[in-house]
């Protein structure tokens, strides 16, 4: 995806939790945020109603591109999960130190927000290493791979979950050879260029493949 086509899709989405996102629609739309708050940050209470403006569909799009990588949408909430159990922990073990010590209360809040700095740091980096994943190639439970080309030779259509529609061809990165008039009956029937298509998702495979490399199905 450009840029543009990042946050048009990411803002006709803000409430779509569901399906797959890739590296480039997640990353360009975190770049136009980023620059939008920093802009806005100066202008009194336009830059809080912008930043809550963005805050859904910044949720959504992070939890399309966790799908994406074939994990729960609530990884994004690790984070703040790592950092609670960093306040208590801290605020535990200050307790434990502090005895009767007359500065005991500001050791414990000490500690406590170290362990909370900590925690959340480590749950930042976590997710951030779930987000530069790259897209899971093949179909998950989240949906079909964002990087497929819909409508070209080798992937289908997906427009309900269990429901593939064989692909066609198309103009752009396939050349029909002359032998190629259309798609074979059957999935598994071989096509008129001596190739055939994978029986789960479609794709279409090379000459004497044992494998489909994109969902792994043995031919």
């Amino acid at each position: 995806m450009t840029i543009t086509e990042s946050v048009k899709t990411c803002l006709q989405k803000f409430i779509d939790f569901s399906g797959r996102a890739s590296r480039s629609e997640y990353w360009w739309f975190f770049l136009f945020t980023f620059i939008v708050r920093i802009v806005t940050f100066w202008i009194p209470f336009v830059g809080t109603i912008i930043a809550l403006a963005l805050l859904l569909p910044n949720l959504s799009v992070t939890a399309r591109r966790l799908h994406d990588t074939n994990r729960t949408g609530w990884w994004m909430l690790m984070p703040l999960g790592l950092g609670l159990a960093g306040i208590i922990v801290g605020a535990i073990f200050g307790v434990a130190i502090a005895g009767d010590d007359e500065w005991g209360f500001l050791l414990v809040i000490s500690l406590g927000t170290a362990g909370g700095l900590v925690g959340f740091a480590v749950g930042y980096l976590v997710l951030l290493y779930f987000l530069i994943q790259p897209s899971d190639p093949a179909p998950n439970r989240y949906g079909p791979s964002p990087l497929q080309q819909q409508g070209v030779w080798g992937y289908g259509y997906y427009q309900e979950p269990g429901e593939f529609y064989p692909p066609t061809p198309s103009a752009g990165s396939y050349t029909e050879s002359p032998y190629d008039s259309g798609i074979p009956d059957s999935l598994s029937e071989p096509d008129r260029a001596g190739g055939q298509f994978c029986t789960q998702c479609g794709m279409r495979l090379q000459l004497e493949a044992r494998f489909c490399t994109v969902c792994g199905t043995a031919v």
